[in-house]
């Protein structure tokens, strides 16, 4: 994949409706004869865009290009569909970036949004990644606001200055969001609607991407020794290389490949030719997957309160009630791993209230990051000692905190060298625990992750359920729905925050993906004071903090307190009995998408769990529209092999949503489009019916689903269109370029290579919102020709005449952002 560089306009040229920029270096052509290249770029479902980004006001020719910032609402008269997502720009203030580019004021957009009562709204903000000359190049400063259009009061309102924010709405209607900056330097943003489909993002994931490394599985039969292929030679396009476990090692490039780019110190070019050279490795013999290294961190707490602010942890323990369960479990002797940043060791002893829980002799320790057996907590957070301690510390009466299961044995494994690390790490830890399938522990509490999704750690957590270790992970701290990682895997439990009162923590994660909640803190306004979650600090001491950080090790030490009693309960069991209400206190199986299926509730955990068992669905979300109108639901019995299962059944309580059964545990959902408003946001749940052994079980699947109204209306934005040459001296000079705008929901562009030299080209698409001078940035929509994230070139000549069809979003998916942008040269 080579960097996309924008070359200055020098040419502007008006066809009909539309604009089209050629660069200074372009020719003109027959359009009907040979030497052409044609494409059409089509648009994201529901996708709308800000009308006065920063590019229609500082760039001349565009049709919404104006002197002054918009007044009043936008769209006025033309509420957006409920099912939008919406690209912008905001800034307080105007200004030229540190490369030339300048930036206009921008301080409110107002956009008209069709919501449904509860539905929220999700906003997040990408400030510019250059400062601002005679700026501080401060983040933004931004107010969002939603108020009914009918009433004109503002019901709801998220005032906060972080850069996740969300709204709910509190009645049906049209709804006027408006998004003020308030200080700070420009910015883009995404405003959405409706939930992420899984494996998209918003185009951060690639500044996880550590440039140069790549995890490898290998096929099976090929060892766990160094990499080989089926020949028998080492993989050849592998450097230094380390065995993970599994099959999986962690490689690096050669040195002989990286010295060919010395010269070259941009990121975006090393990132670039890494994602190039895993491709090459995928195509190697006995290669099964390759995707590149990323980074991971922890849940990112907030700071530390003092002891005699938070003298005990009594609030959290008795909302999820550890004091009446330590009557009958303790989770003595069950081991509890713990990924994360390593134990204290201040003193050459382990901390005082985890020490007596901690025996690495015995259990075992495990450094993934220096490879030996000594994890020592070296970040600056202490944050793997504050969370063993909520899970297993020790109830000494010397102790200053005791943790939910505080006779389980923790296992300490240092995953992250200080509050962030890399998948591989993360990886090897696993496998670790998994000790080739005599696992050294029953749980793994990952209170780390990203937003990248990264198959290797998919594939590797998958391999812990098989050997039978129940996964717990944090949700994430962002305040909004995009899946945190491994958390939001199907084989984690996702575990989000609630305060005292038991609701969801304004930073908490949430989405259709979460499984259960748990004490991590909140404002405090309403809990006299108690607002943070109390464990051990480094040094031997104690403190508070909030986050997903901490509510993950209160599930964990449940699952040791279930574990303890319940030796042989499997993950699938333990996550079916979170799904269907029974350790949770919320009423049977019921599912909300802001706290799951509930707190946890580990009174309820106590019991005889061993002959459990449960119909476990698959999927467990349905995300349904006009392209996907429809979906098979089955059901597979878990747990004891000896239990008896009535048929299930499953029904839907509205009328845009049908059930049909197919067969054995098998059935079709799907959509009623004759009953259903397009543009309209709908959700409900699925009833799910069944008897084991002749005790009556029941639990609620959640369904979303959209009609797409006003298809001719989608827009993404005016779309860069670039020919980028594979190979040349000089890129900037031969890449081709025009400006697009959309018309009738789609962008269509056109080349005369007549002129152009023969080739191997690259095609690609992105917005600049914020006229910074990159394109296909965080936050903006961004298309590759044939699929974003998996850009082919295409032989280009002065005869030819090719048709290419492309693909633009705002959000992306997941793996396939290569960097946080491409510049554009700043030359007249």
């Amino acid at each position: 994949m080579y960097p996309w560089r924008l070359t200055r306009l020098a040419q502007l040229t008006v066809t009909g409706a539309s604009m089209l920029l050629l660069a200074a270096c372009g020719g003109s052509g027959d359009s009907n004869g040979p030497g052409v290249i044609r494409g059409t770029i089509e648009i994201a479902s529901g996708t709308r865009t800000d009308a006065d980004t920063a590019l229609d006001l500082t760039e001349q020719g565009l049709d919404s290009s104006r002197s002054s910032p918009l007044s009043g609402v936008q769209n006025d008269g033309a509420p957006f569909p409920g099912n939008v997502t919406v690209g912008g720009y905001v800034s307080a203030e105007s200004g030229v970036y540190g490369n030339g580019f300048q930036y206009p004021a921008d301080a409110s957009d107002r956009l008209q949004v069709n919501l449904v009562e509860g539905q929220r709204v999700t906003v997040n903000i990408f400030p510019a990644p250059y400062n601002p000359s005679g700026s501080s190049g401060n983040a933004p400063v931004t107010q969002l606001e939603l108020d009914p259009v009918a009433s004109g009061s503002a019901d709801s309102t998220g005032s906060n200055e972080e850069a996740n924010k969300s709204v709910q709405a509190q009645q049906d209607g049209a709804h006027n969001l408006i998004i003020r900056a308030r200080g700070g330097g420009p910015a883009r943003y995404v405003v959405r609607a409706t939930s992420l489909n899984q494996g998209q993002t918003l185009g951060i994931s690639g500044t996880d991407i550590l440039p140069g490394e790549a995890i490898v599985t290998m096929e099976s039969g090929m060892g766990s020794g160094r990499m080989r292929t089926q020949a028998g030679a080492a993989v050849s396009l592998a450097g230094q290389q380390r065995a993970l476990g599994g099959g999986q090692h962690h490689v690096r490039m050669p040195r002989e490949r990286e010295a060919l780019f010395q010269a070259d110190t941009s990121r975006k070019k090393e990132v670039a030719r890494t994602l190039e050279w895993v491709r090459e490795l995928r195509n190697e013999p006995g290669v099964a997957s390759a995707v590149p290294n990323s980074k991971v961190s922890t849940a990112a707490p907030l700071p530390p309160m003092t002891q005699s602010e938070y003298p005990d942890q009594e609030w959290h323990y008795t909302q999820i009630g550890v004091d009446a369960a330590w009557e009958d479990r303790t989770g003595e002797g069950v081991p509890v791993a713990i990924l994360d940043t390593g134990i204290d060791y201040g003193n050459r002893d382990w901390h005082p209230d985890l020490a007596p829980n901690i025996d690495c002799a015995q259990q075992g320790c495990f450094d993934a990051v220096d490879e030996d057996e000594f994890p020592e907590d070296t970040g600056t957070l202490s944050h793997g000692t504050h969370v063993a301690g909520i899970a297993g510390a020790d109830a000494l009466e010397s102790s200053q905190v005791a943790g939910v299961a505080y006779l389980s044995k923790l296992v300490p494994v240092r995953v992250l060298g200080s509050d962030e690390g890399s998948v591989a790490d993360v990886i090897e830890g696993i496998r670790w625990v998994i000790n080739d399938g005599s696992p050294r522990a029953a749980i793994i509490n990952l209170s780390l992750g990203s937003q990248t999704n990264n198959p290797g750690l998919q594939d590797a957590i998958a391999d812990a359920e098989a050997a039978g270790i129940i996964v717990v992970g944090a949700s994430g701290n962002a305040g909004d729905d995009r899946q945190f990682f491994p958390a939001a895997y199907s084989t984690v439990i996702a575990v989000g925050s609630v305060d005292c009162l038991g609701r969801r923590s304004t930073f908490s994660n949430f989405g259709f993906w979460l499984d259960v909640v748990a004490p991590g803190g909140g404002s405090g306004s309403d809990c006299s004071g108690e607002s943070s979650v109390f464990s051990a600090e480094a040094d031997g001491g104690t403190s508070g903090r909030r986050g997903t950080s901490m509510a993950a090790p209160h599930v964990s030490g449940v699952m040791a307190m279930i574990k303890e009693g319940n030796g042989g309960l499997s993950p699938a069991v333990a996550r079916a009995l979170i799904r269907e209400g029974e350790i949770t206190q919320s009423s049977s199986g019921t599912f909300s998408v802001e706290i799951g299926r509930g707190v946890i509730d580990a009174d309820a955990a106590v019991g005889d769990l061993s002959g459990y068992a449960a119909l476990a669905p698959q999927p467990e979300v349905f995300e349904l529209s006009d392209e996907d109108q429809e979906a098979e639901l089955r059901f597979t019995g878990v747990g004891s092999r000896s239990a008896s299962f009535t048929e299930p059944s499953v029904t839907a309580s509205e009328d845009w949503l049908s059930v049909d059964a197919l067969g054995k545990r098998r059935f079709r959902v799907s959509l009623e489009t004759g009953s259903m408003e397009p543009g309209v946001f709908f959700r409900s749940t699925l009833k799910v019916s069944y008897a084991v052994d002749n005790e009556s079980r029941e639990f609620e699947l959640p369904v979303t689903a959209t009609l797409e109204s006003g298809e001719e209306n989608r827009n993404a934005g005016a779309h860069f269109v670039q020919l980028i040459p594979v190979d040349s001296e000089d890129p900037d000079m031969d890449t081709r370029q025009t400006l697009v705008e959309a018309e009738g929901g789609r962008y269509r562009f056109e080349f005369d290579t007549s002129e152009i030299t023969p080739g191997e080209y690259f095609v690609i698409a992105g917005t600049d919102m914020d006229n910074d001078g990159i394109i296909c940035g965080p936050g903006e929509a961004c298309a590759e020709y044939p699929f974003t994230g998996q850009a082919e070139s295409i032989e280009v000549t002065p005869t030819m005449n090719r048709d290419l069809t492309l693909e633009t979003a705002f959000t992306r998916p997941v793996d396939t952002q290569a960097d946080p942008g491409y510049r554009r040269n700043n030359e007249q």
